[in-house]
């Protein structure tokens, strides 16, 4: 039988139950703690309500028009458990209070036709049984978290419709119940200084369209933000091992988030993921929102630590950087490789370039790399980070590194650097052997003692050619110097150049202080001018 209530209340005080409830504008259906409605065929409003305090079971399609339709006091239970697949639709939104559960294996929809609405569940959404399919239609929910939720019981976002969440700026949790064609959950927290904000999310069964790599999880989180700014995320996602792509490392596990279909990424520090399938990776801290993607090394990078010290501008116990003081070193990378430095470190003496060799062959170069050297002799990113940031490398093998200087002589390690380590790391100021050594060359070995037990790369190789040569050979660096100054009584200063041999800032023939013929002259032997030295690099 069909019931229609009109512009009276109707109290249900135990167990009822109708085909359809149709109800009218005005009238209110009331359900006390305790009763049970059955709507075999759904429930109709036209602009009624319903007062909630047991529990409703929808079998066939909830439809709403024109108001909302639970009351704000409402506390009971809205169960859909029909046995075909049901729909949410009308044009308003029901505005839930309570419990709405899902409990219908073929699933529950908010309509595929442009007649509904988006929807808000203010109490909790729990399931039991089933999908809640969003299409594209949006859903709000409350502070509670979803009940029950896992494979085959989630909100799917198959279209353009989204999740909604509030993020409070309380370093709290919120998890988003979200996927697509499977159970990919996110959870977002904002920090206790950023500011509270809405949320939407939508999962996406694919990386961004614009990667590259297969060194991603086959999934996207698209998330969005009510008002722009504020923001001080830490966004998690999770995933599926069967979601991976091949060669995909889960030990070093990355949360990126891109804005332009996945051409450029904002990478976090990867990590190994935790849990033992799913998996979650936390990425922090995202002021800004867009596509998130879970990549590794590949698109991340993998930090590299080296030590290695310029014999021109050393000291004796670390280096000098005069021309970072002076304000000469470019923020444009001389080697042309990494993109433009916002601003030159505080302690950065120079740019050099870093290269990857085959393990098994270090004369082929794998990858090329370039980054500051300190004060101390470690590497520096491009933004002042320590360290140098390798990405779109195999770390399955191990390499060789070189590394290379303008006007000093390069070296590659005597032995090969594990890559697949966690923090891989080489020193090559602790003794001569660090440094491969080309038996072919007598005149010198690889590396310059420019102090009793330390070694640091030749200085005076003036026009980059792996020679170093004084009076003698085809292209002598000392002319060079002669032909930068013009005349040998004259000292050129503020210039960035490879006649500055010691890096001072100042290019010296045969006047000041420090001149840089001597440095070339010293090195060769005072008393063996004619002597060459050789770069020790296959």
């Amino acid at each position: 039988m069909k019931k229609i209530l009109f512009l009276f209340s109707f109290l249900f005080l135990a167990a009822y139950g109708f085909s359809q409830i149709t109800l009218e504008s005005g009238a209110q259906l009331i359900v006390s703690s305790g009763s049970t409605v059955i709507a075999s065929d759904g429930i109709v409003s036209n602009g009624g309500s319903i007062d909630n305090a047991g529990t409703i079971e929808i079998k066939g399609d909830l439809e709403n028009n024109t108001t909302a339709l639970t009351t704000t006091g409402s506390t009971g239970t809205i169960k859909f458990n029909g046995s075909t697949a049901q729909e949410i639709t009308g044009d308003a939104d029901a505005v839930f209070y309570g419990t709405v559960e899902i409990d219908n294996s073929t699933g529950v929809s908010i309509t595929n036709t442009a007649t509904g609405a988006d929807q808000t569940i203010n109490g909790t959404l729990a399931f039991t049984n089933g999908l809640l399919t969003l299409n594209a239609f949006n859903l709000t929910l409350g502070s509670t978290d979803a009940t029950g939720v896992g494979a085959g019981k989630y909100v799917q976002t198959n279209s353009t419709g989204v999740v909604s969440r509030n993020v409070p700026a309380t370093a709290t949790d919120v998890v988003y119940p979200v996927g697509n064609s499977a159970y990919n959950p996110v959870t977002l927290q904002n920090s206790a200084t950023a500011t509270a904000d809405d949320y939407g999310v939508k999962v996406v069964d694919a990386e961004p369209a614009a990667g590259s790599t297969t060194h991603f999880v086959d999934r996207s989180w698209e998330i969005t933000e009510a008002a722009a700014g504020g923001s001080e995320l830490t966004v998690t996602p999770q995933w599926a091992g069967t979601e991976e792509n091949v060669p995909f490392d889960r030990t070093n596990a990355s949360v990126g988030l891109t804005t332009d279909n996945g051409g450029t990424y904002e990478w976090t520090a990867t990590a190994a993921a935790s849990g033992a399938d799913p998996y979650t990776v936390a990425g922090a801290t995202f002021t800004g929102v867009g596509t998130f993607a879970v990549g590794d090394y590949f698109n991340a990078g993998k930090r590299l630590a080296l030590k290695l010290f310029l014999a021109g501008p050393f000291n004796g116990t670390t280096m000098d950087k005069d021309l970072n003081t002076a304000g000469q070193i470019p923020t444009v990378d001389p080697y042309g490789i990494s993109p433009d430095a916002p601003s030159i470190p505080a302690d950065a003496v120079d740019w050099v370039k870093i290269q990857l060799r085959d393990g098994s062959d270090n004369s082929t170069v794998i990858k090329t790399y370039s980054c500051f050297v300190d004060v101390n002799g470690n590497l520096l990113e491009t933004d002042g980070t320590s360290g140098l940031n390798m990405t779109a490398f195999d770390n399955s093998t191990p390499y060789y590194v070189a590394i290379l200087h303008r006007n000093h002589f390069g070296v590659v390690s005597s032995a090969t650097v594990d890559m697949s380590a966690v923090s891989p790391a080489y020193d090559y100021t602790t003794a001569q052997a660090q440094a491969w050594q080309d038996v072919g060359i007598s005149t010198n070995a690889a590396m310059k003692e420019v102090t009793t037990g330390i070694f640091g790369l030749w200085d005076g190789d003036v026009n980059g050619d792996g020679s170093l040569q004084y009076a003698a050979g085809g292209n002598p660096d000392k002319p060079l110097i002669l032909n930068y100054v013009g005349t040998p009584g004259n000292i050129i200063t503020n210039v960035y150049t490879g006649e500055d041999v010691n890096l001072d800032n100042e290019v010296q023939y045969a006047a000041g202080a420090n001149p840089d013929k001597v440095v070339i002259a010293t090195n060769v032997g005072a008393s063996t001018p004619a002597n060459i030295f050789s770069q020790h690099l296959p």
